[in-house]
């Protein structure tokens, strides 16, 4: 699936009919439009240095997460199937043998791909660094060189 996400501007934002993803009316400061060509949906996040992230999980859902939200949407209707707020900030989403996993500063949550539910949550030991998917463990590498597998 390809999507693409173009920032624009607060007054640009409100003048949209788009349907919205998700927004924070109190505390966002940047705008955006996620689109894949003929669909579009607006949404607004907090944090000024990093981006949201976007990964397609098939043909028609997409996920999206930035700051402390995260969600999964069907993109041809706008349909939220899965919405989590997260406990820590966003780092991160992966797909790896049919499971989605979120990445954030101090936690990995594995959703199943096939009926989004939340399969398993991973407390980490410090703040992530790196993940590595291997055939039967997924290694996982954190600050101050704590290692976490994942099976």
């Amino acid at each position: 699936m390809n999507a693409e996400i173009k920032e624009i501007s607060e007054s640009d934002y409100n003048k949209l009919k788009h349907p919205i993803l998700f927004e924070g009316k109190l505390a966002d400061r940047i705008f955006g439009v996620i689109s894949n060509g003929t669909n579009e949906y607006k949404f607004s996040w907090q944090s000024t240095v990093i981006k949201p992230k976007i990964i397609g999980i098939d043909d028609f859902r997409c996920s999206i997460g930035i700051d402390l939200v995260f969600v999964i949407f069907e993109f041809l209707t706008g349909k939220i199937l899965l919405q989590l707020s997260l406990d820590y900030f966003f780092y991160d989403s992966k797909i790896y043998n049919g499971f989605l996993y979120v990445i954030t500063e101090l936690e990995i949550i594995k959703i199943n791909t096939k009926d989004l539910l939340v399969v398993e949550t991973f407390a980490l030991p410090d703040y992530f660094e790196s993940i590595e998917f291997n055939e039967e463990i997924i290694l996982v590498k954190c600050v101050g060189d704590e290692i976490v597998n994942i099976k």
